[in-house]
């Protein structure tokens, strides 16, 4: 059927966050200028994605306690990974802790994809 190696398949990395309300503007400004910018130099990453929450009333539904979520494609997974290995990805963490640390909480994720 498919002769794609797993990982050679397109891959996200998602972060997950929340933030103080005194800092939210800020916040939003840097990701949407400072951190896409960041995002396009990176090799390997095909686009970057913010979203927020829809809160929904429908069997099933969960409860989200993020109130942004970001979604940075990448062509594979060996890119994804050589971007979690990379000094701009260090710069980037240090950057976005010496603006937003301690002003609220953050998680990462990554996924490959499965099908097709």
């Amino acid at each position: 059927m498919w002769t794609v190696s797993p990982g050679s398949r397109p891959a996200l990395f998602v972060v997950k966050a929340t933030i103080a309300p005194e800092l939210e503007a800020a916040f939003n400004d840097w990701y949407d200028s400072v951190r896409a910018t960041e995002a396009a130099r990176v090799p390997g990453c095909t686009a970057m994605r913010r979203y927020a929450p829809i809160p929904m009333e429908a069997a099933h539904a969960g409860a989200e306690p993020w109130q942004y979520m970001v979604c940075y494609e990448f062509e594979s997974e060996e890119a994804l990974r050589a971007f979690l290995r990379s000094d701009a990805f260090r710069a980037m963490t240090k950057d976005y802790d010496a603006r937003f640390g301690g002003a609220g909480d953050r998680a990462r994720f990554a996924y490959r994809q499965i099908y097709p």
